[in-house]
């Protein structure tokens, strides 16, 4: 069996969780994926069982570790982690990083460095390549590193969008190449006139280890799905920070690829949004129709 969390059985076109109590396809019927939109791009429609589609709960021994590695000090290594939960250490470094999106020993820096209240550098170092351009919802800016898309943001006015980026990363080097952004601002447009798919970029973003596990969830929810702030909190296994979870809703710096708009209040309607509660209602109604 794969590692991959999702398979696709090719003769019923339904995709499932790994580990789906549904009859077991035979071997030659299954393809495999690393995320939702892949199996949704290759035409594999939800299996109403075990709900691929909808937001998972984290693992609890990840949770756990996560829990370790914001207590320590120090760092702890992969074998000591792996004894707290009853992992081995080959197994957790995989688990974790598929599901909280980077590996414990990044997380664990970010969690100490959140303790201590370490400087994070404003982007001191690193070229970023931006593009602005056109859409449905105004103008959008894409801001990337080599590593991925650092930045996505709205506005009707280019030189505001300008600013925030630099304010957002004072001390790093800056081009604007829009030849360099095609594909991703391309397929972000296309999206936005429901003539593409979510587009699932690869992403380069700081921020705190609560945050990141917030970021992670949010793009585990598929498009048309929605949840609630208690839900996701309940969903990183942290079913008490239904505030905190709103907090790093907020501060999302990645407007569409971390998909905040998917949060909407208990008490009814699409709620606020950090682009335009206007726009957030478009980008749902997007996604419903689509």
């Amino acid at each position: 069996m794969s590692d991959a969390p999702f398979y696709g059985v090719t003769t019923t076109h339904i995709y499932c969780r790994t580990g789906c109590a549904s009859r077991r396809p035979l071997p030659r019927n299954v393809r495999f994926f690393t995320d939702v939109q892949s199996a949704r791009d290759a035409g594999f429609r939800a299996c109403k069982r075990c709900r691929p589609d909808e937001a998972p709960a984290i693992d609890e021994r990840i949770v756990r570790v996560c829990r370790l590695l914001d207590a320590a000090d120090d760092r702890l290594t992969l074998t000591q982690l792996g004894e707290a939960v009853g992992l081995s250490p080959a197994h957790l470094q995989r688990h974790f990083t598929r599901t909280i999106g980077i590996s414990p020993h990044v997380y664990g820096k970010l969690a100490r460095d959140e303790r201590f209240e370490r400087p994070r550098g404003g982007g001191k170092g690193k070229q970023i390549a931006y593009a602005i351009v056109a859409s449905s919802l105004g103008r959008v800016l894409v801001a990337a590193t080599p590593r991925g898309v650092c930045r996505v943001d709205i506005d009707e006015r280019d030189a505001a969008l300008e600013q925030r980026l630099r304010e957002a990363f004072p001390s790093a080097n800056f081009e604007r190449s829009a030849d360099r952004l095609e594909s991703a601002t391309s397929r972000i447009v296309a999206y936005l006139a429901n003539e593409g798919p979510w587009p699932s970029l690869p992403l380069d973003v700081r921020a705190t280890a609560f945050q990141l596990r917030v970021w992670e969830a949010l793009r585990a929810i598929a498009p048309g799905k929605t949840m609630r702030y208690v839900e996701l909190a309940r969903a990183i296994g942290s079913p008490t920070a239904a505030r905190a979870v709103a907090r790093a809703c907020a501060r999302n710096p990645i407007a569409l690829l971390i998909p905040c708009h998917r949060i909407v209040p208990a008490r009814g309607g699409a709620g606020g949004y950090r682009w335009g509660a206007q726009r957030k209602e478009q980008l749902l109604e997007i996604e419903r129709v689509s």
